[in-house]
């Protein structure tokens, strides 16, 4: 199991950061030229990706932390809970590694054919809508064009999902991020010069086409060096048909819960054009990317330290634990507070420097989204969490909940006047009932905190410095 420190978190700042900027980079161009339609067509754009990416349904989750357990030299992977290694135990199980991987591929194939099918099923239908509601006079050829290569693009990102839970799984953190730049920068670039060009919303697709090519290609390297080639070719392959049968009961419950967020997010926002204009959906959606970039960089020390969480929880080190839940759950809140305030007083400022087609929701709005994203992403660390004893308490109520917001924002934006405030109030209010409290609070009594604990972290943090 590779080390994780301090230098990792450090990549990992750059990573993230890279990873969201290279969209905010890019945006101030985007505000720029293109008109505030063609800005809302691209939030759909994400908003399908996105919802490829559920089609994961938990099992990048269970791979990545079952990677770490046999890195960590588990000899037998478990459907529930984990078997306790010695500390001293080193050796790593090749066999059942190349089974994993076998699995993963075979998975992943078959998630990313389906996605293919619906895809040219739908868009037939879906596009052709969101054109005549909002009486779409751009050049349709080019969206269109557009549209498909991305489709095939989020495939082959489908196809290709689990070259990060190789490197994350095997605490390659810091290899890991210093790839994400090397791929992100390559989309800044080559986007840039697209749209300078004028080729409007297709440069933003072959930027990202240009970024997950070498993103992969770089990550299948150097996870495969010379001696982990060497052993896995000497090793014998264990049952894809046993590890999948060992993996699978977990990973469907993360991947009810996965529904959730389908749900919340991305179904909510194809829904949203049913009601919305597209220059409401542009901001509502530029906004929204903002909030995800306070929220990504407030989860940093939590992935980071993510692998090695699961390494002391195999190994029985809870101290160790603690502490690192302590750092990654104080600097999510003090993160959060500063970013978020910059983030209300300085966006305006920001929109009228660069002239943009599109602004950012109301202040007040802004400040609510805030809120809500912050216990969003708290219950989501403290679930998270909660998967390193690989076991999945959150999944009915997570289900029940997405169901919930569903049906709070639908109800708010057919019989309410709020508009895009219906997204932001019924998300919140329908997940206050339960979730954003029940699983911080799991946290707390699993790994027996105080409010003392929290205060003499801080405390400590202000006397000897982050360390």
């Amino acid at each position: 199991m590779e080390q994780i420190g301090r230098k990792d978190v450090i990549w990992n700042f750059a990573g993230t950061f890279m990873r969201i900027a290279s969209g905010l980079l890019v945006l101030p161009l985007v505000l720029h030229l293109l008109p505030s339609k063609e800005v809302g067509l691209w939030n759909i754009f994400l908003t399908i990706g996105g919802l490829a990416a559920l089609l994961d349904f938990g099992f990048s989750n269970a791979f990545s932390r079952n990677i770490t357990y046999v890195f960590s030299g588990a000899k037998e992977l478990k459907s529930e809970g984990y078997v306790t290694v010695a500390e001293n135990d080193k050796s790593i199980d090749y066999g059942l590694l190349r089974s994993l991987i076998a699995a993963m591929r075979r998975y992943y194939a078959i998630i990313a054919g389906i996605f293919l099918l619906v895809f040219f099923v739908a868009s037939p239908f879906y596009l052709p809508y969101i054109f005549e509601k909002n009486n779409y006079q751009g050049n349709i050829t080019t969206v269109w064009i557009a549209w498909i290569v991305y489709g095939i693009l989020v495939a082959y990102q489908l196809y290709t999902y689990y070259y990060s839970s190789l490197l994350l799984g095997r605490g390659f953190v810091k290899k890991y991020q210093q790839i994400v730049i090397i791929g992100h920068g390559s989309r800044i670039l080559s986007s840039v010069i697209m749209l300078l060009l004028g080729f409007g919303l297709i440069s933003l697709v072959f930027g990202q086409l240009i970024s997950d090519v070498v993103n992969r290609i770089l990550c299948y390297s150097t996870f495969y060096d010379k001696e982990t080639k060497q052993q896995m070719a000497c090793s014998n392959k264990k049952s894809v048909k046993e590890i999948m049968a060992v993996m699978t009961p977990n990973a469907l419950k993360v991947g009810v819960t996965v529904i959730r967020g389908f749900l919340m997010y991305q179904g909510i926002l194809l829904m949203a054009p049913l009601y919305l204009s597209l220059t409401v959906i542009g901001e509502f959606g530029t906004t929204r990317q903002f909030i995800e970039l306070i929220s990504s960089i407030g989860m940093i020390v939590f992935n980071t330290y993510f692998p090695k969480m699961t390494h002391y929880r195999v190994t029985g080190d809870m101290e160790s634990l603690k502490r690192l839940w302590l750092k990654s759950n104080t600097f999510l809140l003090f993160f959060y507070i500063i970013a978020g305030t910059g983030f209300v007083v300085i966006g305006p400022y920001f929109m009228a420097l660069i002239h943009s087609k599109t602004n950012f929701l109301a202040s007040g709005l802004i400040v609510i989204y805030l809120i809500i994203s912050y216990m969003e992403v708290n219950s989501g660390m403290s679930t998270a969490f909660l998967t390193i004893k690989n076991e999945v308490p959150f999944f009915k109520s997570n289900l029940i909940s997405g169901f919930l917001a569903f049906i709070a924002v639908f109800l708010l934006l057919q019989f309410s006047t709020l508009g895009v405030a219906s997204i932001i109030l019924g998300i919140g209010l329908s997940q206050l009932v339960y979730q954003y409290w029940k699983w911080p609070l799991v946290v707390k009594k699993d790994l027996q905190l105080t409010a003392g604990n929290y205060f003499g972290f801080i405390g400590n943090v202000i006397k000897h410095g982050w360390k």
